[in-house]
């Protein structure tokens, strides 16, 4: 199964945001070991890079984090597609627009995201991290 770590999770993950990161660690460890394909946007990224910044010692320390949490998922490239979809207005948020969007063209099931409110009317379902655990089980 595809699915797509939203912004907020990746964060919670590479940052150990409390009270977050305990279920947001145990779905991506849990969709690891299911063997499902997991992205994040190239949106994420640079987003990812910015939010976490204060989070690290130094630039070395947050490269070596977030480069080694990259190698173990897949990059969904955003198109020009997908932000023309994200313009529409058919999402109120532009930025989880354009990562529904960008889910949908690479075949994403789930986006796993704690802001499930602002995918509603997503092309893609948006789940929360533990209510993902709940249906596919925690094999942690």
């Amino acid at each position: 199964m595809k699915i797509l770590l939203d912004t907020n999770i990746t964060v919670d993950i590479l940052s150990n945001r409390e009270p977050f990161c305990e279920a947001s660690v145990a779905c991506y460890e849990n969709a690891l070991l299911r063997g499902d394909k997991i992205y994040i946007s190239t949106v994420s990224v640079a987003d990812v890079m910015y939010l976490t910044r204060k989070h690290f010692a130094d630039k070395t320390e947050q490269f070596k984090t977030v480069f080694d949490f990259i190698r173990t998922i897949k990059i969904a490239k955003v198109s020009q597609k997908d932000l023309f979809f994200a313009f529409s207005g058919r999402m109120s948020d532009f930025e989880d627009a354009v990562q529904a969007f960008c889910a949908k063209r690479h075949g994403v099931k789930y986006i796993i995201t704690r802001n499930v409110k602002d995918y509603k009317l997503s092309p893609v379902m948006a789940i929360e991290p533990a209510d993902f655990i709940k249906l596919f089980g925690n094999k942690n």
